[in-house]
Order: structure tokens, then C-alpha cells, then sequence
């Protein structure tokens, strides 16, 4: 199983967001200083959506994330009951790589993106039939919040790769931080 590792050396908690293309994949809360932490990379999202029709909110059951996948939220008419059912049908992907999220309600629809459990990221559609789009490579790009400062972006293509938060000393002023990718 692959999993990017993290590592934490410097003086302060390290708070890393971890992206896979454009999705957020690992949003951490915080790794102590000589810690380090690991990521796995086979882990399973869910999506739950979520729209407004007449003063309502509806929220779809959530539906596990499968990789290149076209997520389309719709309200469909359930005229023998009176009511309406909110629902997200998913088809594969038109382009590889690539989750496609798309509507045909009126109202905006919130799709949000969760780990475990946790919220990672979510997507709003606005017009409907317009795709919206988030590119899956399989490119990894991390920062880490350290002390409030946040990092440049680091990038990996290896998923086992090691990521170590540092203080960076090439600068004259004290408290600059640097990501080293191993």
C-alpha cells in the first residue's frame, strides 16, 4: 500500500494539506515537532451533495469516491408521494483523470468531499449542465502551516514519497520554513 509520509523538524506543530492533482486528499489538524505521520494513499472518499428547493435542504446519501467519475445531482418528482428525492447518479469520467460534478436543479448544489469522516474539500455547481472539474493526476502537492507561516508548495510523483517540514536557514530573518521531498 502506498502512503506519503510526513515528517515534522522543526520547533513547531506542522499542519500539511496534501493534494492529488487539483483534490484535496489529507488535511491534517497538526504533527508535534520531531513527529512524522503517514498518509495513505488508498484510502476511500466519500461525496455527499446537497441543494435548496423551496426553503428545503436536501442531502444525497453519501456514495463512495471512485477515481475518474461524472457526479450528476438531480430533484426528481415523486408525484405519488408529493414530494421530491434529491439523488446523485454517477457515470464513468469523459476524460481520464478527471471528476466531473454537474446539476440540473435550479439551486446551486454543494458536493463535499470527506475522508474517514472528516471534510477534506467541497465543490459548488452553480449553472446547470455546466461541468465543474477537478483533475486527479497522480501529482502530489504539499504545504504545511508551521507557526502561521505557510509553506511554498512541494511536489512529488513517488506515493511513498518522505515530506519533512525544516527550518530554512538560507534566509537572513529568522523563522522561514522550507518542505524537503525525499
Amino acid at each position: 500500500m502506498s502512503a506519503l509520509t510526513l515528517r515534522n523538524d522543526t520547533p513547531y506543530i506542522a499542519q500539511y494539506v496534501v493534494h492529488k492533482g487539483q483534490q484535496v486528499i489529507a488535511r491534517l489538524p497538526g504533527i508535534a515537532p520531531g513527529a512524522l505521520l503517514s498518509v495513505p494513499l488508498n484510502d476511500t472518499f466519500e461525496i455527499t451533495a446537497s441543494t435548496i428547493l423551496h426553503g428545503n435542504t436536501y442531502t444525497c446519501a453519501p456514495i463512495a469516491m471512485g477515481g475518474a467519475t461524472h457526479y450528476l445531482a438531480q430533484v426528481k418528482e415523486m408525484a405519488a408521494q408529493g414530494t421530491y428525492a434529491f439523488e446523485v447518479v454517477t457515470t464513468p469520467s469523459t476524460v481520464a483523470n478527471q471528476m466531473q460534478f454537474e446539476k440540473t436543479s435550479l439551486a446551486p448544489v454543494t458536493f463535499n468531499i470527506t475522508r474517514s469522516g472528516a471534510y477534506l474539500q467541497s465543490v459548488v455547481v452553480q449553472d446547470t449542465f455546466i461541468r465543474v472539474t477537478l483533475e486527479i493526476s497522480d501529482v502530489y502537492f504539499v504545504y504545511a502551516v508551521i507557526n502561521g507561516i505557510t509553506t511554498d508548495n512541494v511536489t512529488t510523483s513517488n506515493p511513498n514519497a518522505t515530506i519533512t517540514a525544516v527550518a530554512d536557514t538560507s534566509d537572513t530573518e529568522f523563522g522561514y520554513f522550507t518542505l524537503v521531498v525525499s
